[in-house]
């Protein structure tokens, strides 16, 4: 068994179910603040479920950037651009206080959860 096989992606299918309930129901800003929450926990859970797959397939893999880079060689993800930005976004979400960052991460939110559920595909062929 590889440790591929050994990956569970069940906290990533329940993290992007809350994830699509609060981002689907935004009305107030505490909303999009919780929204904001559950994208952070999204996006981490999908940078270290790739980091584990790479590592599982033999790759040496540090920062979130380098796991993007080589999740792309991988074909994991096809853009690693995309996901800079969302790192950009999850790094704002301890500003969340700032209207204007909130409303940054709020607008990544469509495109991130279509990247997501593409991520989640192919990890779903791999285990």
């Amino acid at each position: 068994m590889t440790i591929i096989e050994d990956i569970d992606i069940s906290h990533l299918l329940k993290a992007r179910d809350v994830f699509e309930r609060f981002r689907k129901d935004m009305v107030t800003d505490r909303d999009k603040t919780g929204a904001a929450q559950a994208f952070e926990f999204c996006y981490e859970l999908c940078w270290k479920v790739m980091k584990r797959v790479l590592e599982g397939r033999g790759l040496t893999v540090g920062s979130p950037k380098d796991t993007f880079r080589k999740a792309v060689h991988e074909q994991l993800i096809k853009d690693p651009e995309i996901w800079f930005a969302f790192q950009d976004a999850r790094n704002l979400t301890v500003h969340t206080y700032n209207k204007e960052n909130l409303e940054a991460i709020v607008a990544i939110f469509d495109i991130f959860s279509k990247e997501m559920d593409n991520l989640i595909l192919k990890l779903k062929d791999l285990v």
